[in-house]
């Protein structure tokens, strides 16, 4: 059955995609949206600090929760009801709205027309998608298991201000990218890593964990799913698959820098594909080898 996604643009999910790549360091191509929020994530974080909240549970539910909730108090009490259970304490969840009007404030100051931008941006995205991404998907279930892709998911269109970003968010069902108007590497379109991300939605089940560490456990999942998603655009003529590309993808997608992950990476498939084993162990045998590297 062919993936359904529907697709989303949100001001709000752009404002929380910008305050989470400033929270890790990055660098913003966007220096408005970096000057307009840098206090307002100082102050963020050291909310959260205060809070005893789990950082990166929180960035993994404010962008798609900002979506389903434009009220920032409803918002707020939805997330920490999520965080720490159905009765958040009043004032933590006044805080925590504070902190949203004030980031939200501060982002549609530098970005007047960011809803418009992204209806123009999400477009060719869009239209890519619809032409390859099911045939991706479907290739990418028959190299590893079925199983791992979802049937549908919320792809959110969001504000570029890494140049080409995204992250996907399994306890929503939905994953966040960046809509950029050209590939930033050619070798890699975009419509490659909304693929990628997708294939992170079923993170959560259970019968994907076996022994993998709750700590290694996103890690493990985003660097498994780049051979096969490569694999596969090779075979709907949208990428070439070799080591090359998984490096890129490595950098570009998963932030890592070293050249040694690529290339267990790239051994890791070859003996996937030439032994067929189930994805449990497979993840397995990669976490031993990234272990070992």
């Amino acid at each position: 059955m062919p993936i359904e996604t529907r697709w989303l643009v949100s001001a709000s999910a752009s404002c929380w995609h910008a305050v989470e790549a400033i929270a890790r360091g990055a660098d913003l191509v966007d220096s408005a949206t970096a000057d307009a929020l840098n206090a307002n994530v100082s102050e963020l974080l050291a909310a959260i600090q205060s809070l005893g909240l789990d950082r990166e549970q929180f960035f993994q539910l404010a962008a798609p929760m900002a979506v389903q909730f434009d009220v920032p108090g409803e918002w707020a009490k939805a997330l920490l009801a999520k965080l720490v259970g159905p009765a958040p304490a009043p004032d933590a969840v006044q805080q925590l709205a504070r902190q949203s009007r004030s980031m939200e404030t501060a982002f549609l100051q530098a970005n007047p027309h960011v809803l418009e931008d992204l209806e123009l941006r999400a477009a060719p995205l869009m239209g890519q998608w619809e032409a390859r991404g099911p045939g991706l998907m479907a290739t990418a279930g028959r190299l590893t298991e079925p199983e791992l892709i979802v049937e549908q998911a919320d792809v959110i269109a969001v504000h570029p201000v890494l140049g080409g970003g995204g992250a996907a968010h399994w306890l929503n069902n939905s994953v966040r990218i960046e809509a950029v108007l050209a590939n930033p590497i050619t070798e890699l379109p975009e419509v490659l890593r909304l693929g990628w991300l997708l294939a992170q939605l079923h993170l959560d089940l259970p019968r994907f964990h076996g022994m993998l560490h709750r700590d290694r456990r996103t890690e493990i999942w985003q660097l498994a799913m780049i051979p096969p998603l490569l694999a596969a655009g090779e075979q709907v003529e949208l990428t070439r698959f070799g080591l090359s590309t998984v490096a890129a993808a490595t950098t570009a997608w998963a932030g890592i820098h070293d050249t040694r992950t690529p290339e267990a990476l790239f051994a890791w498939w070859d003996t996937y594909a030439a032994t067929n084993p189930s994805w449990l162990a497979a993840l397995a045998a990669l976490d031993r080898l990234l272990i070992a590297e």
